[in-house]
């Protein structure tokens, strides 16, 4: 790194910086939620159907409008739909901290959920066009550790909120969270976005950028094979969110620890989960240059771990805990293949929002899935059935992605990657 940096560059890093850490807040706010069922199940204010339920609604309607509504995320600001996003955290961190009933909480997170719709095809956005052409790369991989550390700052926070006070405190503490972020938001956009914007306009005027035009988003779709990877894209999901959002509840019922000690036991999880950005980026494509292979070999790599579950209940705690956390390490390096390496192979078609908004959607129904279906699964079945399926999916989705090599490594290899 330069010590003498241009007004561009230091722009282009300020912002990058920023964009990360306010993605990383809104992961951590819009998974407080799965971070308190445990506790509110255990006071008896909802079931385990019932809160995720609530929990679905949030991805309802932010993978429903991903879908509908992905031909904005490429006509709109992104510094505006990140506003929108942090918005959304806003009404929801402040109607949880003192609401009660079924109905309203439902409707303050499907709402969050609309209002979010646009958060990753906009940090997306910023880093594939507004970043300067030399920081975008290492910034596709550093904002991979954003989720996860949103997800590890929700946990962690969490179990010590839980150990001093009620679950509402934790959406209190949120709330004051989000309205500091946003004004730091607003403040660093304000004097970073119009110079990157400026040269980035610069740039493709200078370069006479002129992009393919498709028939079709579909199209491409098909012809590319993500159609195919559009079911694996759906299940990690499920799995990954489903997984972490359901932990602190399974481990209570299985064993005698305080919600806030599962809690704690999940930011384990989460903080292992980042070495698997790091095995991605050590096989691929280093050793396996085909990201739909890479992709495939997660599921496949993770199925021991997965399978070994079903014996929760029968053997220490601590193992329970290493299983899912080598198991979602390489649901997280799936994460890093589908929503950030794969999405940038459309940019020579214009269409890198696009995907990412599409692949979001679908990776949305998953967490429905996996927030109402497990919800459904435990309640009337019991945790070993509930494992039995996640393995099932597992299977599945390793199929689907190997049925896409073909097309893919066809469009790859036409594309001149």
């Amino acid at each position: 790194m330069k010590i003498n940096l241009t007004k561009e560059e230091k722009a282009s890093y300020t912002l990058f910086v920023v964009c990360w850490l306010v993605y990383a807040i809104v992961c951590m706010t819009k998974n407080a939620f799965g971070a308190s069922i445990a506790s509110i199940v255990g006071e008896g204010l909802f079931t385990k159907s019932l809160a995720g339920t609530i929990n679905a609604g949030y991805y309802v309607f932010y993978g429903g409008a991903q879908l509908l509504l992905a031909g904005l995320v490429d006509k709109i600001s992104p510094v505006k739909l990140i506003n929108t996003a942090l918005i959304g955290a806003l009404i929801s961190m402040a109607g949880f901290a003192v609401a009660d009933n079924f109905w309203v909480m439902l409707v303050l997170w499907s709402i969050t959920g609309l209002l979010q719709f646009a958060i990753w095809p906009a940090v997306i956005r910023i880093i594939a066009q507004y970043l300067l052409p030399d920081h975008r790369s290492k910034a596709m991989v550093y904002m991979a550790f954003a989720y996860c550390t949103g997800m590890l700052l929700n946990y962690a926070s969490a179990s010590v909120i839980l150990k001093v006070a009620n679950w509402r405190m934790i959406f209190y503490i949120f709330f004051g969270i989000i309205i500091v972020t946003m004004l730091v938001w607003i403040v660093v956009t304000r004097k970073t976005f119009p110079i990157l914007e400026t040269q980035t306009k610069l740039e493709e005027k200078n370069a006479g950028q002129v992009k393919e035009k498709p028939q079709g988003t579909w199209k491409v779709f098909f012809a590319s094979g993500i159609v195919f990877l559009l079911v694996p894209s759906l299940v990690r999901t499920m799995m990954d969110m489903g997984v972490k959002s359901w932990v602190p509840t399974m481990i209570t019922e299985n064993y005698a620890v305080s919600p806030s000690f599962a809690s704690m036991l999940t930011t384990i999880l989460l903080l292992v989960n980042l070495s698997g950005i790091y095995i991605v980026n050590a096989v691929y494509p280093k050793y396996i240059k085909s990201e739909a292979v890479c992709f495939g070999l997660c599921f496949v790599v993770a199925f021991p771990f997965m399978l070994m579950l079903l014996l929760i209940g029968k053997i220490p705690v601590g193992v329970v805990v290493l299983l899912l956390t080598l198991f979602t390490t390489f649901m997280y390096s799936g994460h890093q293949l589908i929503n950030v390496i794969i999405p940038s192979k459309f940019a020579r078609f214009n269409l890198t929002g696009g995907v990412a908004s599409i692949l979001n959607a679908v990776a949305s129904f998953g967490a429905v899935a996996a927030n109402f279906g497990n919800g459904y699964l435990a309640d009337h079945f019991g945790w070993t059935v509930t494992i039995i399926v996640w393995n099932c999916m597992a299977v599945l989705a390793a199929i689907f992605a190997f049925l896409s090599v073909r097309r893919w490594n066809r469009f790859i290899k036409g594309s001149g990657e």
